[in-house]
């Protein structure tokens, strides 16, 4: 009974030899399966609203506009921290909205039409790491409220490994009135299929995806998507879940194509596990 667990005085010193390489084939194998699961579970991430391997919608729902993408330049001072600027515009003589890399712990972000300030200079609370992280791929320059102005919206990159890789913030900038207001949502994998229409209900809607994990020890863990609908109202960007009773929208993360709606969680369960999401208003 006493003595050093796993330890047999009998066992002969080749018998030993084996069992520990045995041993250490199977963790190396194990930190091998480990790694392909990582790198299998980045590959399967993106999202396309339209019908990704993981979407709000099914396969046969097409919901996606097309909307006006933006010219961008980008002048790089220096790579990191990051300083620097990128302009974003439709076309010359409108508006642009221009990016300023201002070091590692946020953006400032203004609108200005030749040179001349249309909005007030905001601080954008993202964290940045090198010029990259703001895209200038995908960047968004068209009317979203319907008033005649051009607004903007811009993915930015958070960082990250595996699933952590996807995680952005889009900077939404809507104008108001002789202004402009700046929106951050968080997200997922953004794409400009993530913008879609209902019709008469909501000419244009812009979904979000986050990320939502089941550990609270009530009932069996699981790993959620999460999708929400926003609205551009005026000068605010507004939660417009209840534009379709479908959302907030659970989806499981099963490692498999999946759209449908999550049934192994309550409702309770869904109000437990998160609140609302708010989107925050950058300010001087």
């Amino acid at each position: 009974g006493s003595g050093i667990a796993g330890y047999d005085p009998f066992e002969t010193f080749e018998a030993s030899a084996m069992r520990k390489c045995t041993r250490r084939f199977l963790s190396i194998t194990a930190a091998m399966d480990v790694a392909i699961f990582v790198m299998f579970s980045a590959a399967i991430v993106p999202f396309a609203a339209k019908a990704g391997p993981y979407g709000p919608f099914a396969p046969d729902e097409d919901y996606v506009v097309e909307l006006d993408s933006c010219q961008g330049s980008m002048d790089v001072q220096q790579v990191h921290p990051p300083l620097g600027t990128v302009d974003f515009l439709r076309t010359d003589g409108e508006p642009q909205l221009r990016i300023t890399m201002a070091g590692l712990s946020h953006y400032e972000a203004q609108v200005v039409l030749s040179e001349t300030p249309l909005s007030a200079r905001v601080n954008v609370q993202v964290q940045a790491t090198t010029p990259n992280d703001v895209g200038l791929e995908d960047a968004i320059c068209h009317d979203l409220n319907r008033d005649g102005s051009t607004d903007f919206i811009v993915k930015l990159w958070g960082h990250g490994n595996g699933l952590g890789a996807e995680f952005y913030d889009r900077l939404v900038v809507l104008s108001a009135g002789d202004g402009y207001k700046f929106w951050v949502v968080p997200t997922m994998s953004p794409s400009v299929e993530d913008f879609v229409t209902f019709g008469q209900v909501e000419p244009l809607v812009m979904v979000t995806r986050t990320f939502v994990q089941k550990r609270d020890g009530q009932g069996p863990p699981g790993s959620y998507f999460v999708y929400d609908l926003w609205a551009f109202r005026e000068g605010a960007l507004v939660l417009a879940n209840t534009i379709d009773s479908r959302f907030p929208k659970w989806v499981r993360y099963t490692l498999e194509p999946n759209w449908k709606p999550a049934v192994s969680l309550t409702e309770e369960d869904k109000r437990r596990l998160r609140s609302d999401p708010r989107p925050v208003e950058a300010v001087p």
